[in-house]
């Protein structure tokens, strides 16, 4: 995680951004990180509908 942060935070610096890495406490459960970026997307009004998007149930 730390050279991917590495390799983000340079890429970032190249295009005028800034990297804001979630905290670590919060790094541990993906289904949480998921969660996460779907409410931010709906957020912003970018949804996918159902049939467009890649649903494999395990």
């Amino acid at each position: 995680n730390q050279r991917l942060q590495e390799m983000l935070r340079t890429m970032c610096g190249a295009r005028g951004a800034e990297l804001c890495p979630i905290d670590e406490r919060y790094c541990q459960d993906n289904g949480a990180m998921i969660a996460q970026a779907g409410w931010e997307m709906l957020r912003a009004g970018q949804t996918t509908p159902v049939d467009q998007s890649g649903i494999t149930q395990r």
